[in-house]
């Protein structure tokens, strides 16, 4: 009877729907953050004893599913950042979730196949290739399953070995374990007792290292000297910035002066691009009037125009003055972003610009020097390029005389996306630069959600989202390197190397059946061997020859 039920053939893709569902429901935004450490297991059955082919189709449509509700908001910010009709922007969404779906897509076809051809247990092969997968899948907005953990400072701790990476593989160990478990049960009646042991003990250590890192950090972070810092967030969109730009700044300079006659204060940021700069170096100084004569040092992002031989498109740049309005440095944004500020290979062929035209043309930054205040160094990145781990591992190398910064600022402007998911997304993404280099994270944002980070990748002060408001938070100026920090990505480079292995084993059991027809013959009946090893399969070819 089952097998002449007509449902039973779309039971694998309702699977694998189910899956990319509970994963971007437990993401960041809608925050049932539980669901990301069983919502593998509906795919993974899915693709158990499927052809690898179809396994790849299998995980591209639970990859589209997830991709298609995490990304919904790109919707908004196509069309309000590439100005695009609606129909454009829902083809731009389906376009950017079928492209980004290629990873669970690749992932199901490289799990199933490696444990079809090696044996191997699907408990440890799954997460080696999802979290290889997260370290060399390109994609146009970078999101990692382990960034779903940032509401659980006890399991995101070990980032600052791992990095988020190390997140997403323990939450992939965890679902693949379990699923093996529960495989194992229903076909044998047999419980793994040495799988859930040693997922026991992973987890025991996982936690216990949260917890010994979270109170080294906090003494550290307490004794530490701090900087007292006021973000202004206006409530002000992109819209505004381009149709009433003095107004803009006004606010800007209005609010930072109530915030200084409240209370002291060390610093005050603003967000990304609040106005425009024109100079003829990056030296010099500021007319203190623009920046509301609070006699006080400002850091402020600001889309600037040097004065150049030749003409050239301006940077998306942050600028750090002193009281006085001395620049005492200047940042300018490195990753831009792909069709809004740029336009990929534009600049090896230039005829791009003219058949794609982009919202704002900018020029990317060179130098990764980090900006002195006093005898402190800050670290500041722009945008989005606070979700880009090495990008910020790279700014946190510090200076040619070794010297690391002790604290890190983003100045973002999030309004392209509405008042959506993307923004509490963006920031849950930013937390884990935190933890990975033990610094506090700083973010100004133009209208939410501005925060404060501590050390351990907690918010420990956050304003809303599309609201008007000013923050202060006393930050601590932290030292030190972590693992992290010196070896980067290692566990993506290691996943990687144990992928290929795995497929390259896969390749050559897949040629030695292609030698020995009897082998081909065993294989092709569906349910018989399912248990047989593909090395005894071989011997058994060899045998008959």
């Amino acid at each position: 009877m089952t097998a002449n039920n007509p449902i039973t053939p779309a039971l694998p893709w309702i699977a694998a729907i189910t899956s990319g569902m509970l994963i971007f429901v437990g993401y960041a935004g809608f925050d049932q953050f539980y669901l990301e450490w069983f919502c593998l297991l509906p795919v993974l059955w899915a693709i158990r004893g499927q052809r690898p082919g179809r396994a790849f189709l299998i995980g591209w449509l639970a990859g589209i599913v997830m991709n298609i509700g995490g990304f919904y908001w790109a919707i908004q910010m196509f069309q309000e950042f590439a100005g695009l009709a609606l129909p454009l922007a829902v083809l731009g969404l389906l376009l950017l979730a079928a492209a980004n779906g290629f990873l669970v897509a690749a992932w199901a076809w490289a799990t199933r196949r490696i444990i079809r051809d090696t044996g191997w247990s699907v408990a440890w092969v799954s997460p080696v290739v999802w979290t290889a997968l997260e370290k060399f899948w390109p994609e146009l907005f970078p999101n990692y399953l382990g960034a779903s953990q940032y509401k659980l400072p006890l399991v995101t701790q070990v980032a600052d070995l791992t990095g988020v990476l190390g997140v997403t593989f323990i939450l992939v160990y965890f679902n693949s374990t379990l699923f093996a478990v529960l495989e194992q049960w229903f076909q044998n009646r047999r419980s793994a007792i040495r799988q859930l042991l040693v997922l026991a003990a992973v987890m025991a250590a996982v936690l216990i290292y949260g917890q010994v890192r979270i109170s080294a950090v906090d003494r550290q972070a307490a004794t530490a000297e701090h900087l007292t810092i006021g973000l202004i967030q206006t409530n002000r969109g992109a819209g505004d910035k381009r149709h009433d730009p003095e107004n803009l700044l006004r606010e800007h300079q209005e609010m930072s002066r109530s915030l200084v006659a409240s209370q002291p204060l060390d610093l005050i940021v603003w967000p990304e691009s609040v106005l425009s700069v024109r100079l003829t170096s990056r030296e010099g100084s500021l007319p203190t009037e623009m920046l509301g004569d609070t006699h006080t040092p400002t850091l402020f992002g600001a889309v600037l125009q040097l004065r150049e031989d030749r003409p050239a498109p301006p940077y998306g740049s942050a600028l750090l003055v002193d009281g006085a309005g001395r620049i005492l440095g200047t940042y300018d944004k490195m990753v831009l972003v792909p069709f809004g500020e740029d336009i990929p290979f534009g600049e090896t062929f230039p005829a791009l610009y003219s058949l794609l035209p982009v919202p704002g043309r900018f020029q990317p930054g060179q130098s990764r020097e980090p900006l002195p205040f006093g005898k402190y160094l800050l670290s500041v990145n722009i945008c989005y390029e606070d979700i880009f781990p090495g990008h910020v591992r790279s700014l946190m190398r510090g200076r040619p005389d070794r010297r690391i910064p002790d604290v890190m600022f983003n100045l973002t402007n999030d309004s392209w996306y509405g008042k959506t998911t993307e923004p509490i997304e963006h920031l849950a993404l930013a937390t884990f630069r935190s933890i990975e280099h033990r610094r506090s994270l700083v973010r100004s944002t133009n209208t939410g959600i501005s925060a404060f980070v501590d050390p351990v990748g907690r918010i420990v002060a956050g304003s809303g989202i599309w609201t008007r408001e000013t923050l202060v938070g006393r930050v601590p100026m932290m030292q030190g390197r972590t693992v992290y920090a010196l070896l980067g990505d290692w566990i993506g480079w290691v996943c990687a190397l144990i992928a290929l292995v795995g497929i390259g084993r896969s390749l050559l059991v897949s040629a030695h059946r292609g030698e020995f027809p009897q082998v081909l013959r065993e294989a092709a009946v569906p349910q018989q061997n399912k248990q047989s090893k593909p090395g005894k399969l071989l011997r058994r070819g060899k045998h008959h020859r």
